[in-house]
């Protein structure tokens, strides 16, 4: 007990991508033929309740960017196929779909109006050049860009 309440509070100072890895882990665990065998059992239902827990517990975590809510997402859509049947498989197009829009907005297109500033390429700076009476001259030079 007193391992589940420190891994309780280690997933609330967590990242969206350390929360995401521990949800891997658990999924790979769940699926390893060694952990559906019968004499597991027990090991089985701890990892699910851990499993919930973790799943949970990204409600509570603050994406960084649209990889961590695609993330989320994805967390949101296997959880879904877990417990839903057939008659609900809409939402899970329609959290398909919501990630596709987010990727959409996320990368900006090619000929979209979003383009990366870029300096040009031969500027000219202006540097003060000391004389020798301490009054400053500035002077003009090619950057070496």
């Amino acid at each position: 007990m007193a391992e589940t309440q420190k891994l309780a509070d280690l997933t609330s100072t967590q990242s969206v991508s350390a929360l995401g890895l521990r949800w891997a882990a658990l999924r790979g665990m769940l699926n390893s033929p060694l952990i559906t065998a019968e004499e597991q059992r027990a090991l089985r239902d701890e990892l699910l309740v851990e499993l919930a827990t973790v799943e949970q517990d990204f409600s509570t975590l603050q994406s960084r960017n649209p990889m961590e809510i695609s993330a989320k997402v994805d967390i949101a859509k296997s959880a879904l196929r877990d417990k839903i049947d057939a008659s609900e498989l809409w939402m899970i197009d329609l959290l398909e779909s919501i990630q596709a829009d987010l990727q959409n907005v996320a990368v900006p297109s090619k000929n979209g109006p979003i383009q990366a500033t870029r300096p040009p390429v031969n500027l000219s700076r202006t540097h003060p050049h000391r004389a020798e009476d301490g009054d400053p001259v500035e002077t003009s030079t090619p950057s070496a860009a």
